[in-house]
């Protein structure tokens, strides 16, 4: 099964599994943030997000791996 191109799907993402994760257009930005204004990295902000939100996606994604895993 191949992915439709779109938004998502530039980031590595196909779109039908894009609009199963809310959270994808920030962790794409964190991303952007951390890889190409590493300068400005706001490093408590940084913690924030990956104690309180890092786990809330990760768990997500898993869930979503689990699909029709028998």
């Amino acid at each position: 099964m191949g992915c439709a191109q779109g938004g998502a799907a530039r980031h590595g993402v196909c779109s039908s599994t894009a609009g199963a994760i809310p959270e994808l257009a920030q962790a794409v930005g964190m991303r952007n943030i951390l890889i190409h204004g590493y300068a400005a990295v706001n490093n408590r902000l940084v913690w924030d997000v990956s104690t309180a939100h890092l786990p809330v996606l990760a768990r997500r994604l898993e869930q979503m791996l689990n699909v029709g895993t028998p």
